[in-house]
């Protein structure tokens, strides 16, 4: 999700789900950009796969906090 169309100096959020098709864990990966700059990386090890069904995933943000 960003916020402006040119990309070195964007809010962005961003989600990605790592893993592979041999059966390992799947992780997935986040990171917040302010202002073109993160460093907010964070991994959690999922416990399910998330391509085995459908999940609706959603974002709960305001102007302090972003869940």
């Amino acid at each position: 999700l960003a916020s402006e169309p040119d990309w070195d100096v964007q809010d962005e959020v961003d989600f990605e789900f790592l893993g592979d098709k041999d059966g390992n864990p799947i992780t997935l990966q986040t990171n917040v950009f302010v202002g073109g700059h993160g460093d907010r990386e964070q991994r959690l090890r999922l416990w399910f796969d998330p391509a085995a069904d459908f999940h609706d995933y959603s974002i709960l943000w305001n102007p302090f906090h972003l869940v």
